[in-house]
This record gives C-alpha cells, structure tokens and sequence, in this order.
C-alpha cells in the first residue's frame, strides 16, 4: 500500500475529526480535520445520495489542499418513515431549513419517535466514503443498522445530536461504555481500513 502520511478529514466537526483519528491510528500518522487548515469555502453539496456528496467534498478540499481527503456523507432511513418522508441525505434538514442545531434535532425526532410502536423503532444508515488523492477518486459504503429510543438519552454528544436517540447495542450511542465505544471503533477501523488499503493498492 502506498503509504499516506498526511490525511485531511473533510469536515469541521471535531468530534468527526477524533472519530476519524481514532479510526485511522496505526494506519495514517497525521489526520487533519477543515479546522486545522486554512481554507475558505465549501463545496455545495448538491447530490442526491451519499456517494454524490462524499465525491464533491473529497474532490473540493484535496484541489485546494493538494492532500489526499478522506470524506464521509451518510444518508438516514427510517423503517417506520414512508419514502417521502425518509431524511435521506437531508439529515439536519427540518421544515426546508437547512442546518438546525443539536438541540433541534434531537427535539424533531423525539416528536417522530415517541408516536412509534417500540418493535418498530428501527433504521439504518446508509455511509458513503471517498478517498481524493492527486486527482482520483474512489468511493466505497457501508451500512449500519440502529434502533431509535424515546426519550433521547440525558448524555449529549456535541455534533453527534442522534447518538443520544440511536444505537445498536441495546442503548442509545451515547450511552456506551468505554469499552462498547472501543469495540464500536473497531469494528469500523478494520471495515475502512481494509477497504482503504484495497482503494490505494487498485
């Protein structure tokens, strides 16, 4: 595999930026977030899917950083939701707004959540990843089923509103041990590392 020393994570979220450090360490030495760096401006995210957006973020900020960039755009499906209703890509979209805060986030979906039949509290999240480096792009995607919880959990994780109404192990995210959160970067460092390992090598 080639070796990358340098990554920049497209993103301004810093709890992104650590998620990413954690999930690259031993792969990647230096993972940069947005933040870390002098840009301005941002892509317009205009694509109706996952991979669209990712694609357009990665190609942006590597052409203005001459770095390679790791991005990563998900789309939100929930089973109990009909289709004109899914978030899809639109996640932090309510009412045509189009960047609500945390805290307006996690009160839309308590609204929609606590109407549900709990058997029925269920979803998935649909990743879309993209690798820019000198000029190439490559994508790969991952889904994540999760359950939703009513009312979302006391314990709030700044930039990741839903972690506090979703989960996978029997608990809202934001609610997991140490050692569940562990297991939790794990499973998702060795599904991207091993994808990312094939994307640089093909």
């Amino acid at each position: 595999m080639s070796k990358i020393e340098k990554i920049v994570i497209a993103t301004r979220n810093t709890a992104k930026v650590e998620y990413y450090r954690q999930v690259f360490n031993g792969l990647i030495d230096n993972v940069l977030g947005l933040n870390d760096l002098s840009i301005d401006g941002k892509p317009e995210e205009s694509g109706d899917t996952a991979e669209s957006n990712a694609e357009i973020k990665a190609k942006y900020y590597s052409e203005r950083t001459n770095l390679p960039v790791f991005s990563e755009d998900e789309c939100l499906y929930a089973d109990f939701l009909p289709p004109d209703k899914q978030p899809g890509p639109h996640v932090r979209r309510i009412n045509g707004k189009d960047e609500v805060t945390d805290n307006e986030l996690i009160i839309h979906w308590e609204n929609i959540v606590k109407n549900v039949p709990q058997e029925k509290r269920t979803g998935y999240w649909h990743f879309a990843y993209c690798l820019a480096n000198k000029g190439d792009t490559k994508i790969f995607t991952q889904d994540f089923p999760v359950r939703f919880y009513y009312p979302s959990s006391k314990i709030k994780i700044p930039g990741w509103p839903l972690s506090s109404l979703q989960g996978s192990r029997g608990k809202p995210h934001s609610e997991y041990t140490e050692e569940e959160k562990r297991l939790s970067v794990q499973r998702d460092s060795e599904a991207i590392s091993d994808i990312l390992k094939q994307l640089l090598n093909s």
